[in-house]
This record gives structure tokens, C-alpha cells and sequence, in this order.
């Protein structure tokens, strides 16, 4: 028997966890995950071979870096999807909330050497972590 579908406050759910590019599963649909996270600072560069990302903007400002291409600047209320396959880089302003979505699975550090990852970037590398119960 599964849980009783119950809805999720976001602002509950963001103060629950701290850490930056440490993303968190808030919900799912069919075989992706719906997924928050704080972003401050630049993250690594990467691609998903296999999948879309897509990213909503809840709060702050987020740059996403493209390789080859000019970067993307989004605000509270806006999306991008960056293509399968394309190298970029999310870099989060202070206070950068983000909400994205990917295939159950997919590890937000994509194709990136873990060499080239910092220490929590190494740390947070992962296909989501479990919310604490917002």
C-alpha cells in the first residue's frame, strides 16, 4: 500500500537542508524526479548525455554558462532547458533557489571528471537526496 498523496510547501522543504548544489527529490512524476536546490557559486562543468535539463528559477539569479554559446540569466519565475549533450555550468547568485527536473537517476554532476570537483561538490554528487520530512 502506498502514502496517502499529500501536498509539499517548498518554503518547508528549503529549510530543511542548507547545503549548496546538494539537490533534494521533492516529488516525482512518471520516472523523473522533481528536484530543489540552493545554488551560490559556481558549479562544474558537465553534460547529460541522455537527458534535457530542465531549470525554474524560485529565487535569486542563476547563470548557466553554455559551452560555445552566450551564458543564460535567469530571475524568480523563469525557465531554461538546457539541451541533452551541451557542457554547461550553473553558477547560483546568493539566495539561488532552483527548481529542476530530470529522469529518475540522473546524477546532477553529469559527464564532469570527479578530479575536477571540489571537496562538497565530490560530497554532493548524486542522483537526489531524500527531503527531511518538510
Amino acid at each position: 500500500m502506498t502514502d496517502k498523496p499529500r501536498p509539499l510547501d517548498l518554503e518547508q522543504a528549503f529549510a530543511t537542508f542548507s547545503e549548496s548544489f546538494a539537490p533534494r527529490v521533492a516529488a516525482a512524476v512518471n520516472d523523473y524526479d522533481v528536484k530543489i536546490a540552493r545554488l551560490d557559486g559556481p558549479y562544474v562543468w558537465h553534460a547529460h548525455a541522455d537527458t534535457d535539463e530542465f531549470f525554474l528559477v524560485l529565487a535569486g539569479e542563476l547563470t548557466i554558462e553554455l559551452e560555445g554559446q552566450a551564458p543564460v540569466v535567469l530571475g524568480p519565475h523563469q525557465v531554461f532547458t538546457v539541451p541533452r549533450g551541451l557542457r554547461h555550468r550553473p553558477v547560483g547568485g546568493p539566495g539561488t533557489r532552483v527548481l529542476f527536473i530530470e529522469p529518475r537517476g540522473t546524477v546532477n554532476s553529469g559527464d564532469a571528471d570527479p578530479a575536477d570537483l571540489s571537496e562538497d561538490q565530490r560530497t554532493n554528487s548524486t542522483t537526489g537526496f531524500a527531503l527531511d520530512d518538510a
